[in-house]
């Protein structure tokens, strides 16, 4: 046979089946479109005019790197759906007297066809669309592009390499298919129900349980970090029960419905329950798939959306301050003085408008907040176990030691201390509702919620605490006491927080000439800006949403094509059942009915299970959101809400499409 017949055959299979092909192509466009444009934006040299451009290239490299490994497993998921579709097609070659190479042959001319055109234009379209998402990338960062949109070479390359080995894969796994079976078994493949499913209560019991376990520990988790190390083993939980209970729970569930005769005797319901019976396991990988990758979509969107939306809350919780510097020794009066002197006349050079200058002078150590007690913290093995993160996360906090004279003069107060009284000043986040015990004889006088030393956490990790104490006696005692009995004297730090009428108003330039004021410190200092948090974050938030987008269309890609396949497949295999139905009396209308009870049931368990997956993850994600300082449990909660609502609408005008589809493949 020559080379023009295994092509002619080939594009004559392509043009023959392209209910199935047309689909196939777009979403294999997309996916290459979408990846082409993360490279693009990862490689780009325009990047480097933003502000937080190495923040944002990591991201996108991570981005890159999970895409990846996505976009290899979807197109093999997907692929398998074309090749048992076109089982009996492979076998009706050997029958007619065509060899598994020859067959093997057209197989790959087919899939060379459609690989090089997806990719040919899967590229084009992500050239085409590239400036406009390069343009929308530095909107969402607020910055203006300095550099014209370029198409970096690293970009073509990778994007050929990696859905050429695509290529490879899928025709490697379409030749082993067609050479493990004999034309007979090919013939057959199409028709062949799954294997009966064994165990199916066992398996329905573990489906609960790991689900079960997954939806408490969501539930019930109390601290980010503590969230952030169980996330992953309670989605791998949520992943394996999904798919055992629509393998195994769905087969229970439907002996159940079986087993109750008044049900199951009514002649819709009993072809229903019988058609999904019949089908139930290949019905069930393909269910669980789109069950995952909704709730992938919706977790995705949800996340990223409230980070990019909350970002101005988030910015507030990790700055107590506009500026705030902290010296590495502890300032006179005096030098104080000085400071601040320079501070305002740096203000008035720049033209910036201060509004109050806050400065005090500290001692800091780590203690632990257990049963009503400030203690000294215990030792935390090497090994880190999750006892060791359930004390760090819930009983660790960072002390700060400040004078009742600083106190005072930042108050308006003329607060007096016995020698073994101190005020607790706690952060947003600790929860000091009552009186702690203090170590040794001190006690405390009172705790006062709310005052100019109210921030939130410093960290994920420990809470913040501010203890007033009488006198540097009254201190030094108390760090000995939390710092084990340490001999190194401790030395008090200074803080300086500068705030400012109109953040805005001060640039780089500002910040860096108040950070020249310090340069001279001989121990050092460390500087936070609100304005460097403003633009780290647009790079940080905004990449994330640009990510989020981009892997919720994949991801909204696959499950759409999943759904498609699905309709059509189970189409042609349920043709000649309700054929035999009509014949035998069922009119169009009863035939309707029983086709949209069975799809109605079948395609909407999907979505009812991610949206009860997105539920239950509520807790977890609000936990997680704190990991990047949002504490706005309202905007998260909204976020998510909008995206399941907008998530139904689309995967309602999915299923209405595909169901139509169906609808013309089954009547008579």
């Amino acid at each position: 046979m020559g080379k023009n017949l295994y092509f002619k055959l080939a594009a004559t299979n392509l043009k023959r089946d392209k209910k199935m092909y047309v689909p196939f192509t777009i979403a294999y466009i997309t996916m290459v479109s979408i990846y082409f444009m993360v490279v693009t934006i990862m490689f780009s040299r325009g990047i480097a005019d933003v502000p937080s451009a190495d923040t944002l290239k990591s991201m996108f490299g991570l981005g890159m790197v999970v895409m990846t490994i996505l976009m290899v497993t979807f197109m093999l998921y997907i692929n398998s759906f074309l090749v048992k579709r076109r089982k009996k097609e492979f076998g009706l070659y050997g029958i007619l007297g065509l060899e598994k190479r020859h067959v093997g042959r057209v197989i790959i001319w087919e899939n060379l066809m459609l690989s090089a055109g997806a990719i040919l234009l899967g590229i084009i379209s992500g050239c085409v669309f590239g400036k406009l998402i390069f343009m929308l990338l530095y909107y969402s960062l607020h910055v203006s592009p300095k550099s014209k949109f370029d198409l970096p070479p690293e970009a073509f390359v990778i994007t050929i390499l990696l859905f050429a080995v695509i290529f490879i894969l899928t025709s490697l796994f379409n030749l082993l298919q067609v050479s493990l079976a004999n034309p007979i078994d090919l013939l057959k493949g199409g028709n062949i129900g799954e294997k009966k499913v064994r165990f199916v209560f066992i398996k329905t019991l573990l489906g609960l349980s790991f689900l079960g376990w997954a939806y408490y520990t969501a539930s019930t988790v109390d601290h980010a970090i503590k969230a952030l190390t169980q996330f992953f083993i309670a989605v791998m939980a949520v992943i394996i029960a999904t798919n055992l209970l629509f393998e195994a729970g769905s087969l229970f569930f439907l002996t159940v419905l079986k087993k109750k005769k008044s049900f199951y005797y009514k002649a819709n319901n009993f072809i229903s329950i019988s058609g999904m019976f019949h089908r139930m396991k290949q019905n069930a990988s393909g269910l669980a798939a789109i069950c995952i990758l909704s709730t992938m979509v919706l977790v995705t969107v949800s996340t990223t959306t409230a980070l990019y939306l909350g970002m101005d809350s988030i910015i507030k919780s990790m700055n107590r301050d506009d500026i705030s510097i902290t010296v590495q020794e502890e300032y006179s009066d005096k030098k104080y003085q000085e400071i601040i002197k320079k501070i305002e006349t740096t203000a008035d050079e720049y033209n910036v408008e201060l509004e109050d200058i806050l400065y005090y002078k500290y001692s800091d150590a780590f203690a632990s907040l257990l049963d009503g007690e400030i203690s000294r913290t215990r030792e935390v093995p090497s090994n880190f176990d999750y006892d060791s993160i359930d004390y760090l996360t819930k009983y660790l906090i960072d002390v700060n030691f400040i004078s009742l004279k600083d106190y005072n003069r930042m108050n308006n107060t003329e607060e007096v201390l016995e020698e073994q009284q101190v005020i607790l000043l706690p952060g947003n986040s600790l929860d000091v509702t009552s009186k702690p015990k203090m170590p040794g004889t001190y006690e405390v006088k009172y705790v006062q919620k709310e005052s100019k030393f109210t921030v939130r956490k410093n960290s994920s990790m420990e809470d913040k605490l501010f203890i007033v104490t009488a006198d540097e006696k009254a201190e030094k005692e108390l760090l000995q006491i939390l710092k084990r009995g340490a001999d190194e004297e401790t030395e008090r730090q200074s803080f300086i927080g500068i705030n400012l009428r109109n953040p805005q108003t001060a640039d780089e330039d500002f910040n860096r000439a108040i950070r020249d004021i310090f340069s001279e410190s001989p121990k050092g200092f460390s500087s936070k800006s609100i304005i460097d948090d403003i633009n780290e974050g647009y790079g940080v938030y905004g990449g994330l949403l640009f990510l989020g987008i981009f892997f919720a269309i994949e991801f909204l890609t696959a499950t759409i094509l999943i759904i498609y396949f699905k309709q059509v497949s189970e189409g042609y295999e349920d043709k000649e059942r309700f054929v035999i139905l009509q014949k035998v009396g069922m009119d169009d209308v009863e035939v309707k009915r029983t086709i949209n009870k069975q799809i109605l049931l079948v395609f909407f368990l999907p979505l009812v299970s991610a949206l009860l997956h997105v539920a239950f993850a509520r807790h977890m994600i609000i936990k997680l959101m704190e990991l990047f300082y949002l504490y706005d449990t309202a905007l998260t909660t909204w976020c998510m809400v909008v995206t399941c609502i907008v998530f139904m609408l689309a995967y309602i005008l999915v299923y209405r499409l595909t169901a139509k589809v169906y609808y013309r493949l089954v009547r008579w």
